[in-house]
């Protein structure tokens, strides 16, 4: 199959919000975020976040299309952090998202190879992202495409 890929812009928005209510019907379905609000992204705050993304120099969107069909996202942003260590301006990879019909293709590491690209045409010289420790699937491909874990959050009810 071929696909392109190329930078998301405000015209993507609408398929984006889609994608990325995939992504969150699948956290809260496997269990591994019960907290996401699935419909975030169709909402107007969800809309306006994903608009300003796609739109800011200080943030990233890129589109994966088979045809008119998009079957792929990313979503990245700039950070910026009181933590102490050397490099504490990063890269953070927020939404990632990749049809099932098309996983396995390498479209997930094109999508992050172009975020890399963005990343250190900024002058960033690290990329996190935040993944649910239960979710394998994504930990394995995050390794695949260079990166490892570093920190771990834990979280509880009050």
């Amino acid at each position: 199959m071929t696909y392109q890929i190329h930078p998301a812009t405000l015209t993507d928005v609408p398929d984006i919000q889609q994608l990325n209510k995939k992504l969150f019907e699948h956290e809260i379905a496997s269990g591994f975020d019960a907290n996401i609000d699935a419909n975030w992204s169709l909402s107007e705050e969800g809309k306006k976040e994903i608009s300003a993304r796609v739109s800011s120099p200080e943030s990233c969107g890129f589109i994966a299309k088979d045809g008119d069909t998009t079957i792929g996202y990313l979503i990245g942003r700039i950070v910026e952090e009181e933590t102490g260590r050397a490099e504490s301006k990063f890269a953070e990879l927020e939404h990632m998202l990749i049809d099932e019909s098309y996983r396995g293709q390498g479209i997930g590491e094109q999508l992050v190879n172009n975020f890399k690209a963005w990343a250190k045409s900024k002058g960033l010289k690290l990329i996190k992202v935040n993944v649910s420790f239960k979710n394998a699937q994504a930990i394995k491909f995050y390794n695949k495409v260079g990166l490892e874990a570093l920190d771990v959050t834990l979280v509880g009810n009050l």
